[in-house]
């Protein structure tokens, strides 16, 4: 009997291997992409109140009174206000246009029964910072998501330019003595999987 080449061996061995990289690839491995990704449908806050302000310069909106230290408007501070103590910590640094209507925002949240949150981006001139949407996860007050969409093809921007956007959140529930929260995002304003079915054409 003689024995095999060493070219059939080098098959048989390739077929051994595609054979089993075929049983991994098989139904074992599918059940990690049957589960959507992103936040669950359940998380989701819809009956929030929001507001956006823009400051045509790259300068801070607010600014966190309580700080001592001296970081001026380079610093984008972010604030999670669950009660009237905390809300003097809130100041303005700078006076764009709807500041009035900001300050009012502010005041009329009741914080028995709402939480307030203020985040500030960086952007350039040609994009605006967008909420795409809020959850409540179990372990947070809350997680905000924006995108940055490119702005009305009317308006006259250069990218050279960096503008800071603020945007005031206004929860539908109390979060006094609660401190854990969050926001994310990027450029594309697409939702995550998990949430098309739910929210996409609403």
């Amino acid at each position: 009997m003689s024995l095999p080449t060493r070219r059939q061996v080098l098959h048989a061995g390739g077929a051994s291997l595609v054979a089993a990289l075929a049983g991994c690839s098989g139904e074992g491995s599918s059940s990690s992409s049957d589960e959507p990704h992103g936040p669950s449908p359940d998380e989701l806050v819809t009956d929030y109140d929001q507001l956006r302000l823009r400051n045509d310069a790259e300068s801070a909106i607010f600014r966190d009174a309580s700080r001592d230290d001296e970081t001026g408007s380079s610093y984008l501070d972010d604030f999670l206000v669950t009660t009237d103590e905390e809300r003097e910590d809130v100041a303005f640094a700078a006076d764009p246009a709807d500041a009035d209507a900001a300050r009012a925002f502010i005041d009329e949240t009741e914080f028995d029964a709402q939480t307030l949150v203020i985040t500030q981006h960086r952007v350039d001139a040609c994009h605006r910072v967008k909420l795409l949407y809020v959850t409540h996860p179990p372990d947070s007050v809350v997680h905000l998501d924006f995108c940055h969409p490119l702005r009305d093809a009317s308006v006259e921007c250069s990218v050279e330019d960096r503008h800071v956007v603020a945007s005031l959140v206004r929860l539908p529930y109390s979060s006094e003595g609660e401190s854990s929260w969050g926001h994310g995002g990027g450029s594309s304003c697409r939702l995550p999987p998990s949430l098309r079915t739910e929210t996409e054409g609403a």
